[in-house]
């Protein structure tokens, strides 16, 4: 399930003390935070979220993807400045989305080629969940593309899949 920090709108919490108290064993901020010059403490959400059917934070509007989970536990892709569907249980803003309805929406073309950590989360064809964490901005992994993660997405059958807030936001 998506969880919220319990600090949330004041002050951030590392996602996998996030993740321990809830029993979790990986942790991904979806949403970003607002890091003004990197100085920012990542109470304060850039974007939208909701976790367990609670809201959080505002749109990002037009650019920016929604990743919903809907109370059948399968993901969709929205626009961002789209009405949230009352079917959602769970949300997270963030960009680009890589993968939706089976079709890969990002290449070399569209950008994102840089290499850096990524965090990305998807569902497959047969309904499982998949995340897919990658370092970056070190010796022993420089990281790697948002069309590469959607190559990989791909490869395990993912029919949804977006590109999150990845660096130490995420944990396994």
């Amino acid at each position: 399930s998506l969880q919220a920090a319990s600090t949330l709108g004041s002050v951030g919490q590392v996602c996998g003390k996030i993740a321990e108290a809830h029993g979790g064993v990986i942790g991904m901020t979806g949403s970003g935070f607002i890091d003004p010059g990197g100085t920012g403490n990542g109470g304060t959400l850039a974007g939208y979220a909701m976790c367990n059917g609670k809201s959080y934070g505002s749109h990002m509007g037009y650019g920016y993807k929604r990743l919903e989970l809907h109370k059948d536990n399968r993901i969709y892709i929205r626009d961002s400045d789209s009405s949230v569907s009352p079917d959602t249980t769970d949300a997270v803003e963030f960009s680009p989305a890589m993968i939706i309805d089976g079709e890969t929406v990002v290449n070399a073309r569209s950008g994102f080629s840089d290499l850096q950590p990524r965090a990305c989360l998807g569902q497959s064809k047969y309904g499982e969940i998949i995340a897919l964490l990658v370092e970056g901005r070190l010796t022993t992994s420089v990281g790697i593309s948002v069309p590469d993660c959607a190559a990989i997405m791909t490869k395990h059958d993912c029919m949804q899949a977006m590109n999150l807030d990845g660096g130490t936001s995420a944990m396994i």
